[in-house]
């Protein structure tokens, strides 16, 4: 694959999980509650991944592994509870700001887990996404409502478990066979918070709960792991990282533009310095890397 296109793959990707706070605000604002919004994003998203992995040669797998990977989407269907909790009693604008604390959390947990500590460079990285999520957040004009505050740091935590988890399990199955049984066990989960007699009634479908539902699953759970895991290996990892990125400022500007959120100067100032934060660690990474892999990367 053409390095542009692997690379136009990843950041449709990104943007895709950008979207899906705008998504979930106009679903509540037509007087959907997270029941609804949750269950039937999930649903319907397995429906789908369900409908292509029925293409897939052998969709069998041996008990352990199936086992581990519908564990590893319980953290997927725990990362989209809490982030949708959220939502219902925070802006979608710092919503996301609290979720993209994934990015230090992650190197925290990777830390105890692994027993290694993080590098000077990561360690700055958490002060500079600390510091850019109170300005962004404007925590420190109006105190937050703490109950969103808890349930979007939690989606953090659960993301990053999520993404520690899925990195290092299966990764020699096809993206397909591999997000159907991760999307499995997430369906699992949110089923058991919310049964389908909670979501799936006629009222709802009659007050369009399928034009919300439809989009959700999509851009949560079809195109983001597609497309990474089709443009991902042509590209190095800092440029994977970069483009990633672009989730939190579609989701800001979504959340602008889409549901006329006000943002102070000083939460756009937050912003950068969340993004400086991103990517400081990788900018460093390439400057300390081997020319060699450099060399390799850049013909990636």
């Amino acid at each position: 694959m053409h390095r542009s296109k692997a690379t136009l793959f990843v950041l449709i990707g990104a943007i895709s999980y950008g979207v899906l706070s705008t998504i979930v605000k106009l679903a509540y604002a037509a007087g959907f509650n997270s029941a609804a919004v949750s269950g039937s994003q999930f649903f319907f998203g397995w429906l789908m991944i369900f409908g292509l992995a029925l293409f897939t040669k052998n969709l069998r797998l041996d008990l352990k592994t199936a086992g581990l990977l519908m564990l590893i989407g319980i953290s997927s269907g725990t990362t989209g509870y809490l982030y949708y909790q959220s939502l219902q009693t925070v802006s979608a604008s710092v919503a996301i700001i609290l979720l993209f604390q994934f990015t230090w959390i992650g190197v925290i947990i990777d830390a105890l887990a692994f027993r290694r500590l993080p590098t000077r460079a990561h360690f700055l990285s958490a002060i500079l996404l600390i510091g850019g999520a109170i300005l962004a957040s404007a925590a420190y004009s109006s105190p937050l409502d703490l109950r969103g505050t808890l349930f979007g740091l939690g989606a953090a935590v659960s993301f990053s478990i999520f993404l520690l988890a899925s990195g290092r399990v299966a990764n020699h199955l096809p993206v397909i066979k591999k997000s159907f049984y991760m999307m499995t066990g997430g369906l699992a989960f949110v089923m058991i918070m919310y049964p389908p007699t909670t979501f799936l009634s006629s009222a709802n479908f009659e007050n369009g709960l399928l034009l919300y539902a439809i989009p959700l699953g999509l851009f949560a759970l079809i195109l983001p792991p597609l497309l990474f895991a089709a443009g991902a290996p042509h590209l190095s990892p800092a440029s994977v990282s970069l483009l990633g990125a672009a989730e939190l400022p579609t989701a800001v500007i979504c959340s602008v533009l889409i549901l006329d959120e006000h943002l102070m100067s000083s939460q756009w100032i937050g912003i950068v310095i969340i993004l400086i934060g991103i990517f400081y660690p990788i900018y460093r990474s390439s400057k300390t890397a081997p020319v060699a892999n450099v060399q390799q990367n850049d013909l990636s």
